[in-house]
């Protein structure tokens, strides 16, 4: 059974009703959470780097070099960034090199200067595109298929 409403204010009840309900419904969907302040990784007062490295071990999870890859030539090397700007390497055989990693201000670029082993000859002196980085990541490219991941161990 239709009802058939012919009380004029009714008629203008019923539409407005559904315009409130429609209006509500924006609303609550148009709301995000963007606006939420962002949990920082470790922090550290001493430089900008901290704000997006997370001091600790890392391994290398996949070194590509001129579109080959090479990241068997890091099995069993381990790499501590520290909050400071060091980077320390240690060899399988376990030498220990210390150089240095820094973030350029925009967070886009990353140096790296280490040396002692042709391994480490290949990510020296480089000027590393920050592809991510994560808390536990560090993914970066060159122009062309250059590519070290880093994971936190």
């Amino acid at each position: 059974m239709i009802l058939k409403i012919t009380n004029m204010k009714t008629k203008f009840l019923i539409p407005l009703h559904q315009v409130a309900l429609f209006a509500l419904l924006v609303g609550l969907l148009s709301c995000s959470k963007e606006n939420a302040a962002p949990i920082p990784l470790q922090q550290s007062a001493s430089t900008i780097d901290a704000l997006k490295v997370a001091p600790g071990t890392y391994t290398v999870l996949r070194f590509i070099d001129t579109g080959e890859d090479q990241t068997s030539e890091f099995n069993g090397y381990t790499f501590v960034f520290k909050a400071g700007g060091t980077l320390i390497a240690r060899t399988r055989n376990g030498s220990v090199f210390t150089g240095s990693w820094r973030l350029n201000s925009a967070q886009t670029v990353m140096t790296i200067n280490i040396s002692g082993t042709k391994a480490l000859k290949d990510l020296d002196d480089d000027n590393w595109h920050v592809v991510n980085i994560t808390s536990l990541r560090i993914s970066l490219q060159k122009p062309g298929p250059d590519r070290v991941v880093f994971v936190m161990q």
